[in-house]
């Protein structure tokens, strides 16, 4: 791998982990067009990149999350609330990650498998548009339920799969518990950080015990600082979208895409 390679890597990484557009899926697209083989070593300096770019543009958030974890006073019970629900969503996803993972590798190199994965992010995003249309969306993250806690996790664990979207999948979802978009949205992000953490750390300890090898040094650097960049300007826009306009282009963006991968997968074996 080569260091432009590395940097187109990390800007697909980084821009694509935020938008409802699913990175694994885009990652997988842009090997394939590189002509390389998923390297998932490299990418856990890709998962800490875009790791650091939640931390820092969610500091506010995260240092109120951790407040509330260990001052129990009456005016952060919103945030222990909250953080109750952040650690509930984060373990149905781990225990469903963990189940998926031995098919994730497999599809990742998969035309039809990406394509199906993107056409379940375009359903579901086109679904939490149509859901929040014809309800009144006036529900906090502190106050859901147990059961869209369940969903929101079981969606963000499947969002192992390529294709489909992590961000998409919880936003979506979040909708369907009746959080306003930015809401979701916002939560999402926050449902995000500790997953992402334990995913990247789960690579990091394959590295350190030598049952994965180390990528080299520029290319690590150059794909850290790129993913980190683009995925801090991918979370401001993402956010500034959806006060403004529906996830509804990245519905039709999605689903355009997975129709033609199968489509394209489908000429392919006849050929």
């Amino acid at each position: 791998m080569g260091v432009l390679s590395a940097i187109v890597l990390g800007v697909v990484q980084g821009v694509t982990e935020f938008l409802p557009i699913s990175s694994d899926g885009h990652l997988a697209l842009a090997y394939h067009a590189l002509g390389m083989k998923p390297d998932l070593t490299f990418e856990v300096f890709l998962h800490f990149a875009t790791l650091i770019a939640m931390l820092i543009y969610f500091r506010a958030d995260v240092v109120a999350l951790a407040r509330s974890a260990v001052s129990w006073r009456p005016d952060n019970a919103d945030e222990r609330r909250a953080l109750v629900r952040i650690a509930g969503v984060t373990v149905v996803s781990a225990v469903v990650a963990l189940t998926i993972s031995p098919i994730v590798e497999p599809a990742s190199d998969s035309i039809p498998w990406i394509g199906a994965g993107f056409l379940v992010t375009a359903a579901l995003l086109a679904t939490g548009e149509t859901m929040a249309r014809k309800r009144e969306l006036t529900v906090e993250p502190s106050a859901l339920s147990a059961a869209p806690v369940a969903l929101i996790g079981v969606l963000q664990g499947l969002a192992a799969l390529p294709g489909v979207s992590r961000s998409g999948s919880t936003i979506s979802a979040g909708m369907f518990a009746g959080l306003a978009r930015e809401k979701a949205a916002r939560f999402s992000f926050l449902c995000g950080i500790p997953i992402i953490a334990l995913a990247a750390a789960k690579d990091g300890l394959d590295l350190l015990s030598g049952s994965a090898s180390l990528p080299g040094l520029p290319q690590s650097v150059a794909g850290f600082a790129a993913a980190a960049v683009a995925g801090y300007i991918a979370i401001a826009g993402l956010l500034g979208l959806v006060k403004r306009h529906g996830l509804w282009v990245f519905a039709a963006y999605t689903g355009l895409l997975g129709a033609g991968m199968l489509v394209f997968a489908a000429f392919a074996q006849k050929g």
